[in-house]
């Protein structure tokens, strides 16, 4: 039998770690569900109001995963969610070779859409949209289901910034230009965010994380493939240099090329991963 934190949550196996703690299965023993929950120290108050803020974001979507309970013991702290077992983004671009068909791009980015749609509107910026926080459901290759995770540097929208204005939060690679130079939390950010996810699942290629981005040159990256470049079309309204020309989740969510391509995922002949 494993460690039974706060006499309830019974931790089975870790699944997954990082900077903010790490994520845990665990058995409820008051409920005798199986879980997921992240483990983390109050090692600073920083960390311990990020904590608070995940609790305090309960976003009841489809595809979004929020927080049920928490407990704390001592120095440490947990927080319990549903677990998603289908593994994550990140682990479906491994097992296929590092990239994914455009159609499931589609697919993943349309339901990713949808769930920053909610967060948005709930006045929410996530600031961490990457592949490690997109899960899935196990669908096999039927439709997939992802559900967006991870709020713990969640911050609303228009609440002044708690860090310092040269404090960067956030995973290199996939922030912003203007989030390197300390821009206020926006959902523009999380939709640049989203714009280089998509570009990976297409290319396989991992986004830089050495310093502020520049202006991506999507054209350089067309094939001529129909569906290949619809996605980029998508890649390329995402990631607008400039803050304030990129479309909102709800106006990317109507773009033709990714409406397109997700109306395409049931013929005959798409491709499976």
């Amino acid at each position: 039998m494993g460690e039974v934190f706060a006499g309830r949550y019974e931790l089975l196996d870790p699944i997954a770690a990082g900077g903010m703690g790490t994520v845990w299965r665990v058995h409820d023993r008051t409920t005798g569900d199986v879980k997921a929950a992240k483990m983390l120290r109050q090692a600073d108050a920083a960390m311990l109001l990020r904590f608070v803020r995940e609790q305090s974001v309960r976003i009841d979507h489809t595809h979004v995963v929020t927080p049920q309970s928490w407990a704390g013991v001592d120095d440490r702290v947990l927080f319990t969610m549903p677990l998603v077992r289908g593994g994550s983004v990140s682990g479906l671009m491994k097992r296929n070779g590092g990239t994914l068909p455009p159609r499931w791009i589609a697919v993943l980015t349309d339901q990713t859409l949808q769930a920053l749609e909610a967060v948005h509107l709930a006045g929410i910026v996530h600031r961490d949209i990457k592949p490690g926080n997109l899960l899935l459901e196990p669908t096999g290759h039927h439709r997939p289901h992802l559900r967006l995770t991870d709020f713990g540097i969640a911050v609303p929208s228009d609440e002044p910034r708690l860090t310092h204005v040269a404090m960067m939060i956030g995973t290199p690679g996939y922030m912003p230009p203007e989030q390197y130079r300390g821009a206020d939390p926006d959902p523009s950010a999380d939709i640049y965010a989203l714009g280089v996810v998509v570009l990976e699942m297409l290319t396989g290629r991992r986004p830089a994380a050495d310093g502020e981005p520049g202006p991506l040159d999507v054209a350089a990256l067309r094939t001529g493939s129909p569906e290949h470049d619809a996605v980029l079309e998508v890649v390329a309204a995402a990631t607008a240099y400039d803050a304030a020309q990129r479309p909102s989740a709800t106006e990317l969510l109507a773009h033709p090329a990714l409406r397109a391509l997700v109306a395409r995922w049931d013929e005959i002949g798409r491709a499976h991963v």
